[in-house]
């Protein structure tokens, strides 16, 4: 692992985030998680990786929260980003055990923040789902239900969070 804070010619500040995400991502458990390092102090593993800008270098770099702050000079933005995604991951963890009503057409209805979100049989390939979120139907058709639900997960997360 390197320390590229004590590499010369590695900008020390005046880095710009240009994402924040998951290494978890959506479906894995944390046994299935590859962490990552950062790539500016080479010994933290991160789950929520920064990837990092400058303009007098000549690639990104993915850090974690703590490298990010010193980079940017920035000391609230990156434990913001890094809380919304906590938050994200923790909601998302949540989702699956939320209680969908069962229809008599076999489909399941969940209503939830002035949203009507619909899971209903894929009638050109049985056994997958497909969804509404509230007057718009999706065009994917997923293999199992609770793929669907995710899917209307992510949805309503981006939804959501414009509303906000």
């Amino acid at each position: 692992m390197s320390d590229l804070w004590n590499t010369p010619g590695v900008p020390h500040k005046g880095w710009r985030c240009e994402n924040v995400y998951d290494v978890r991502g959506a479906e894995k458990s944390p046994e299935e998680t590859a962490y990552e390092s950062c790539q500016m102090c080479g010994k933290e593993k991160i789950r929520f990786v920064h990837v990092m800008a400058h303009p007098d270098y000549p690639r990104t770099l993915t850090v974690g929260c703590i490298c990010a702050e010193k980079m940017s000079g920035d000391y609230i933005n990156p434990k913001q980003r890094e809380q919304a995604l906590r938050n994200k991951a923790a909601r998302r963890s949540s989702w699956l055990t939320r209680k969908w009503r069962r229809l008599h057409t076999g489909s399941y209805l969940l209503k939830t923040d002035g949203h009507s979100l619909l899971i209903f049989e894929d009638k050109r390939n049985p056994g997958n789902w497909k969804c509404k979120f509230d007057d718009t139907f999706g065009k994917l058709s997923h293999s199992s239900l609770d793929k669907a639900k995710l899917a209307l997960f992510e949805k309503f997360w981006k939804i959501t969070e414009q509303e906000n």
